[in-house]
């Protein structure tokens, strides 16, 4: 079954990547990729794959990680729909750097290299959205770094669920975050283990400063969180 164009076009157009490319040029990039599904744990490449495509995320949510010299996984970010990525090794022909992986059922539309490139060399909006996608890559990495460096993991928890729950400025008491993932996944997402994830979630409950119903997280005094984050 293929996505109707304009559907998917309405969704990726939020892309940074994709931002203020003419609605033409945006059918003609969706045309060039036909959309695949992958069930949950499927991995859609490789750290050392060869970079072959740019990969538009539809539907679904993505783990991009790395392995450790002793094979433990590094997750480097959790991305969900709608989302660009893979689009550095089109521009060195280098090998992929990360491993991405499904983290629940997701929808992909794979761009090959060729009709990225030409695409490129025609439309100034995707220069600029692709010097947006960059500048946005160092700032998470730089954010992760310090995060890891300055934050326990109460600190850590404490951030992703204020910035789930108020993209700008102190989220009101009542604020609701739906995790979206387990908390095996979130641990791994905030670089420590389920049973240290699990003590600080159990302190907040402790403090009442959240609520936990399910998968949904209640911010009872955002305040108090925000302490937590230096």
């Amino acid at each position: 079954m293929v996505v109707p164009q304009h559907s998917s076009g309405n969704r990726l157009a939020e892309v940074p990547l994709l931002v203020g490319l003419p609605p033409a040029a945006l059918d003609a990039l969706l045309a060039a990729g036909r959309p695949r599904r992958f069930p949950a744990g499927q991995v859609l490449y490789y750290e050392g794959d060869p970079g072959d495509a740019l990969v538009l995320l539809e539907e679904g949510q993505l783990r991009i990680s790395r392995l450790g010299p002793h094979g433990d996984e590094t997750v480097l970010a959790v991305v969900e729909a709608p989302a660009a990525l893979g689009e550095l090794a089109l521009l060195d022909d280098a090998p992929r750097d990360a491993t991405v992986t499904a983290q629940r059922p997701v929808t992909v539309r794979l761009i090959p290299r060729p009709v990225f490139r030409k695409l490129l060399q025609r439309e100034p909006a995707l220069i600029e959205g692709l010097l947006r996608t960059l500048a946005g890559l160092v700032r998470a990495g730089n954010a992760r770094h310090a995060d890891y460096v300055g934050l326990d993991v109460p600190g850590r928890l404490a951030k992703w669920l204020l910035g789930r729950a108020g993209a700008s400025g102190t989220p009101e008491a009542g604020a609701t975050v739906a995790l979206g993932r387990t908390q095996g996944e979130l641990a791994a997402e905030l670089g420590t283990t389920r049973s240290t994830l699990n003590r600080a979630l159990q302190g907040f409950l402790d403090l009442d400063l959240v609520a936990v119903d399910g998968e949904t997280v209640t911010l009872l005094d955002p305040g108090a969180l925000t302490a937590y984050t230096g």
